[in-house]
């Protein structure tokens, strides 16, 4: 089974504000890429059996996505798609807005991005989320990489920080995204230390050397039973994903240098992530 992990259903331009827009431009990244329509999303995703969806709320950096968006999409398509609600701590209501979220949408999992709202994984107000998620047995995927935001402090989306929230929450599952890119190797030392962190490949595939090496530390570490298939959606499809991972090997083709293992690839690629996370 193809579970794709990680992927954004937004309204554009209404769940975003001006710092988004500004940091694309500065970025290059084209506006249009985050202007698509259901249709555009479903036949995005179709190549996955099962989907997560989530929106991002960052009121520091422009992100605003409504998560009853989400919910909404995923009560008319419960068959295929699961819903992550996103919660900003920065927002005085965000307890509230978890608490309803989880009770009457039925969110199965939580998404969070320090670098997107402004605050130290390490905070009160995420741990009050962390609690709340053990308690109920919501997994979390956190945005522990790089971002095209500014006004954040980077060191926020270390993935070595996430380390000691494992150890203070030890029932709570923690999946990082991106496999905290460009902090690969601490990112994967994170998962391989603690039980209950994991990390998705989402984003990473359009960076081959990157992804090349990459995906080479996690087979020496043999922390590939840790890694979870991704996509990022609208940033690419699922099945481009798909193409690109098979294809990790062609940078190195004809060089000498080591390839990644087919075993490893499949494995991530056809990977339950939603049964290793506890979501039924």
């Amino acid at each position: 089974m193809i579970v794709d992990l990680h992927t954004h259903y937004v309204r554009y331009p209404d769940d975003f504000t001006e710092p988004f827009f500004s940091d694309l431009d500065r970025c290059s990244i084209p506006r249009e890429s985050w202007n698509y329509s259901e249709e555009e999303y479903l036949k995005g995703t179709e190549e996955a059996d099962r989907v997560v969806v989530f929106g991002v709320r960052g009121k520091k950096t422009g992100w605003r996505v409504d998560n009853r968006v989400a919910a909404e999409f995923v009560s008319k398509n419960s068959e295929k798609y699961l819903f992550f609600t996103s919660i900003d701590p920065t927002e005085a209501d965000f307890m509230r807005m978890l608490e309803e979220d989880y009770e009457k949408y039925h969110c199965r999992g939580v998404k969070i991005g320090p670098v997107y709202q402004g605050l130290h994984p390490h905070a009160p107000e995420y741990y009050k989320i962390y609690e709340y998620c053990e308690k109920h047995h919501l997994p979390i995927m956190t945005h522990m990489a790089t971002t095209f935001s500014s006004g954040v402090p980077l060191s926020y989306g270390n993935p070595v920080l996430m380390d000691e929230v494992a150890c203070d929450f030890p029932d709570l599952k923690i999946v990082m995204a991106h496999l905290g890119h460009p902090w690969v190797g601490e990112c994967i030392a994170a998962i391989r230390h603690q039980p209950n962190l994991f990390a998705d490949v989402s984003a990473l595939y359009y960076r081959p050397w990157q992804f090349y090496n990459a995906m080479r530390l996690v087979e020496e570490y043999g922390a590939g039973n840790k890694v979870f298939f991704g996509s990022d959606f609208p940033a690419t499809t699922t099945g481009d994903s798909i193409r690109g991972f098979r294809g990790v090997n062609a940078i190195v083709k004809g060089t000498g240098l080591p390839p990644v293992s087919e075993q490893l690839i499949e494995s991530i690629i056809n990977r339950d992530s939603l049964e290793i996370l506890g979501i039924k």
